[in-house]
Order: structure tokens, then sequence, then C-alpha cells
């Protein structure tokens, strides 16, 4: 079973290609567009488009040009879902903390200061090989 079960219904495979997506609202309607990474010279397309109706709740034709009405008007489920598994999926890796930050400085220095000392112990034996 897929990760991303709502994306993969909309006919959504490549998941590691998708970089980010913009949701807007419409009409009567809202509107995801989702943004691929493709290589150059790719003839699939970078982006792909899907349009969501507002479901519309039976209420008097007397009632419709109301505020109340306007705002009955709710984002379909499974555009929820859809966006929940887009958070997922372009969420920013995860930063290290200080201490794994630091941890890693300190190895790189220690690395740096053998390879500096060796070369020039190096370069000392060399000049007294001049002599």
């Amino acid at each position: 079973m897929s990760d991303y079960p709502t994306l993969e219904e909309m006919g959504i495979s490549s998941f590691d290609e998708i970089t980010q997506y913009s949701l807007r609202r419409e009409r009567d309607s809202d509107v995801l567009k989702i943004y691929y990474k493709r290589p150059k010279g790719s003839l699939r397309s970078r982006s792909k488009k899907f349009t969501f109706a507002h479901p519309r709740k039976t209420i008097p034709l007397a009632f419709r040009g109301m505020a109340e009405y306007r705002d009955l008007k709710d984002s379909s489920p499974t555009l929820l879902k859809a966006v929940d598994e887009l958070n997922r999926l372009t969420a920013p890796a995860l930063v290290p903390s200080s201490q794994d930050l630091k941890s890693q400085f300190l190895k790189e220095l220690d690395h740096l200061e053998k390879v500096m000392n060796a070369k020039i112990d190096e370069l000392r034996r060399q000049i007294k090989a001049i002599k």
C-alpha cells in the first residue's frame, strides 16, 4: 500500500519528482496545481491541475444569496487529504540539531588538522633533504 493513497487515486505516481503545489479558490471550485521537477528536454508536463467542485448543501433558493450560504461551501474531503499528503511530501528535510552540527564540525576540524600536520611534516622532510 502506498504512503500517499489519495494522490495515487488521482493518478499521481512520481512522488519523488513533486517539488511544490499551489491551491487557489475559484468561484465554485478549488484548483490544486502540482509542480514536478523534470529533466531538461523531457516531454512530460511540468505541472498537473486538478479541480474540486465545492459541495452544495440543499438550501431554499431564497437564502442562496445570503452571506451565510456562501460560508456553507467547504472543500472536498479528497482535496483535504491530497493537501495533507502533499505537505508531507514537500516538507523540508529536518534540520540537524546544533549538537549534531557541532560534532560534525569537530570531526571535520580534526581531519583538516591531521591533513595539515601531514603536509607540514612532508615539507620539513623535503627541506631537510635539500641541505
